[in-house]
């Protein structure tokens, strides 16, 4: 791996070092002054519903420096997690403020996400993708192992405040590190000389990466289950601090979702060779089976948290190809605008989830819901199965759709 990939890399892990803090702190806090399943669901899809938004960033990530972009991110998000945090030490934590805030933060932080993989493909060698894929996963995965185990034992022990606090300073430092040692070479589009304003250039290249996208019919059929796939787990990955009885207890469903991750990831490297009507299918069976098994074990905490852990193992591989298919089929002077667009489908109806979770939550239960997500999963492989576009998809992972069927 090069030096910037290195860099790139610190920064993303410290970064969701930051993020996975006050997140929990935020959903805890809510679940502490409210005790609501349902604003609890409304928190989570509050924080989540800047994904649906990446795409008005696609134009910019291409055309502008993508080490300013992230260096603006990280201070913006930064910024703005201070002020929680001073609005937590004065009493002046209005829930409603406090949403809207969250909100705010997270538009800046989800212009990172197709930054940085936009930046890696162009870092990094095509047959390397997978693994260096697997390789940043694994890293901030690693940490928010970490982080999530610990993070219910800090607000327990150092309170809510002082966790805003540190994220804030850990933001500020990225920012930093993005803006001093960040070294990446100029994109075609970037180099570009237009005599357009600002607006009716955001407004042609917007057409044009739309019209990009719209013609990856193949990657489009993958990402449309993926949506499914990804309400019915937000749905019951809201009820996790519903049915959590402490903040530690929070803190063991996170880390069981970090660790599978985690294994998943490295998983990923180890078979993408295999081909993609086998791995997709056979990951999200997997993972879904195993979810089942933990919602009906979750009175016995250790096993119910191992078996979630498993179960996100099977994501972790689908996670990282998803991610690596957008890579190899998008050409590179649309990446941004390519991971922009994708990344605001497969998250349009995550907030849904979250909502309708913490809504259907309030009049069942949390387990009742966990247990439907679980089912998701299940339904995902039928989906890959029995599309016509996928089943016949026997290529690798680093290759093109239209090379399928060498």
């Amino acid at each position: 791996m090069n030096k910037q990939l290195l860099v790139l890399l610190i920064g993303r892990i410290i970064t969701n070092f930051a993020d996975s803090f006050y997140m929990v702190a935020t959903v805890w806090y809510v679940k502490t002054v409210t005790n609501s399943p349902f604003l609890i669901g409304l928190t989570s899809a509050v924080v989540i519903l800047p994904v649906t938004l990446q795409f008005i960033y696609g134009p910019i990530i291409d055309r502008y420096s993508k080490r300013k972009i992230l260096y603006f991110a990280m201070i913006g998000q930064a910024i703005i997690v201070s002020v929680i945090s001073m609005l937590y030490f004065t009493h002046l934590l209005w829930l409603p403020l406090l949403l809207l805030m969250m909100f705010l933060s997270f538009l800046f932080s989800e212009i990172t996400f197709p930054t940085e993989s936009s930046l890696i493909e162009v870092l990094c060698p095509r047959e390397k993708l997978t693994k260096v894929n697997s390789i940043f996963e694994f890293c901030y995965q690693s940490l928010d192992t970490i982080c999530n185990g610990i993070s219910g034992i800090l607000v327990l022990f150092i309170g809510v405040g002082f966790i805003y606090v540190s994220s804030s300073c850990l933001l500020f430092f990225v920012g930093l590190i993005f803006l001093v040692y960040l070294k990446v070479p100029k994109t075609k589009k970037e180099s570009e000389v237009t005599t357009i304003g600002f607006l009716k250039q955001y407004k042609v290249d917007f057409i044009q990466g739309f019209q990009v996208v719209k013609e990856q019919n193949i990657l489009l059929s993958i990402v449309f289950g993926v949506i499914g796939l990804n309400v019915m787990a937000t749905m019951g990955i809201a009820m996790l601090p519903v049915i959590s009885n402490t903040s530690a207890q929070y803190g063991f469903w996170l880390t069981a979702m970090s660790i599978g991750t985690l294994l998943g990831a490295l998983l990923a490297n180890k078979v993408e060779k295999v081909p993609l009507n086998l791995v997709m299918p056979i990951s999200s069976l997997f993972a879904g089976v195993f979810w089942i098994f933990s919602t009906l074990l979750v009175n016995k905490i250790i096993f119910a948290t191992i078996l979630f852990g498993i179960a996100w193992i099977g994501i972790g591989i689908i996670s990282i190809y998803v991610q690596t298919l957008i890579q190899v089929n998008l050409p590179e002077e649309y990446l941004g605008l390519g991971f922009a667009f994708i990344s605001s489908i497969l998250g349009s109806l995550s907030p849904i989830g979250y909502f309708i979770g913490g809504l259907i939550g309030g009049l069942t239960s949390g387990k009742v819901i966990l247990f439907i997500s679980g089912l998701g999963y299940l339904g995902f492989a039928v989906y890959f199965l029995l599309n016509p576009k996928l089943n016949g998809l026997k290529n690798q992972l680093n290759k093109r759709f239209e090379h399928s069927n060498e």
